[in-house]
């Protein structure tokens, strides 16, 4: 099974506050691992709405309805 992002970070989050590392690098690689997983949902979640909204107007207007249809498979295509 495979866990969501949010699964992950939350993991990662709890692990950092967990881990114990003398110098502190292991904290801040996690930390940051975290950090650039939340900052990545976020801009798909931005890149996903902007482009359901270019379908949506595309739509309306009647254009391009092979590139409508390429939107909506490339974003349900998740790995």
């Amino acid at each position: 099974m495979k866990s969501t992002t949010r699964s992950l970070i939350n993991a990662l989050r709890v692990l950092d506050s967990q881990l114990q590392s003398e110098d502190g690098v292991a904290n801040a690689v996690v930390a940051e691992a975290a950090t650039r997983l939340e900052e990545q949902q976020e801009r798909i979640k931005r890149l996903e709405s902007a482009g359901d909204l270019m379908a949506q107007r595309a739509a309306q207007l009647g254009l391009l309805p092979m590139a409508i249809e390429g939107w909506t498979k490339a974003k349900e295509a998740k790995p």
